[in-house]
């Protein structure tokens, strides 16, 4: 089972990727959890330009603001479960049904660091097992879309 203190510094190296030690990360190091050093996902996210993070990946697929909007409301939801264990999702469309424009798409990397505070905060409360099952797979979650926006973003970056 995950401690409380685990999931938040598992959140902390999603955010910020992992920290470093004497100059080294602790991925050089060998004590990053899972991710590699500069892919936190507010340096990721901050890293698109707006024409980037509104464009699709590829036909059909969706843009890395769309990606970035559902990590913000995976978060959110979690974070308000914590709190709430009956709370409701908001009334709001989903990520993927969105056309995000270069301004709203400034208020969600806004949004994204709002939201990763909030559930880092909500570590912080009691939480019963299934409450701390629920914030690891949010975790988790907010992670993997982390990596898919860091290798969406070197392909673009690599396309230039």
């Amino acid at each position: 089972m995950s401690s409380p203190e685990l999931l938040r510094e598992t959140l902390r190296e999603v955010l910020y990727g992992p920290p470093t030690t004497f100059g080294l990360s602790r991925f050089e190091a060998g004590g990053s959890l899972f991710s590699a050093p500069d892919a936190g996902l507010l340096r990721v996210a901050h890293a698109f330009t707006p024409a980037q993070a509104l464009a699709p990946a590829a036909p059909g697929r969706p843009s890395a603001a769309q990606i970035v909007l559902h990590i913000c409301q995976h978060l959110e939801h979690v974070s308000a479960v914590l709190h709430d264990p009956y709370a409701l999702r908001p009334d709001e469309p989903e990520a993927w049904e969105v056309t995000l424009t270069p301004d709203q798409w400034q208020g969600t990397l806004v949004r994204l660091a709002r939201a990763g505070q909030g559930l880092y905060d909500a570590l912080y409360r009691p939480l019963t097992p299934e409450m701390l099952r629920m914030a690891h797979g949010g975790i988790v979650h907010a992670a993997s879309h982390a990596g898919a926006l860091h290798f969406h973003l070197r392909n673009v970056q690599v396309g230039e």
